[in-house]
């Protein structure tokens, strides 16, 4: 079944764009590190409803399996604790299965 990994950023007020932009590119090249990575997509925030947080990715795996064997994986081990953990103030995750749901039709 195939899981959305969703993460949500909020940098921290002295990180620089330049420093934004090699983290997200970091996360988007992790796509070619890490083979159980179906895709990664990478945006800035558009709500105001976001409570601070200014960026968010989704990567697809095929399996809980893959997503296992990514967070373990040494290319994301090594961005999340020297890129990214220095650059942040806050992060949240959320991992789901996507099912399909069936609704009545009218």
């Amino acid at each position: 079944m195939t899981v959305q990994h969703v993460v949500l950023l909020k940098f921290k007020s002295d990180t620089t764009k330049q420093d934004g932009e090699n983290v997200l590119k970091a996360i988007a090249g992790l796509k070619d590190k890490v083979p159980e990575v179906v895709s990664v997509q990478l945006g800035l925030n558009k709500n105001a409803l976001s409570k601070g947080f200014t960026h968010g990715l989704i990567m697809t795996f095929k399996y809980d399996e893959d997503l296992d064997i990514y967070e373990k994986s040494e290319p994301h081990v090594d961005l999340l604790e020297n890129l990214l953990r220095p650059r942040l103030d806050d992060i949240l995750i959320f991992d789901y299965e996507i099912e399909e749901f069936s609704y009545p039709r009218p």
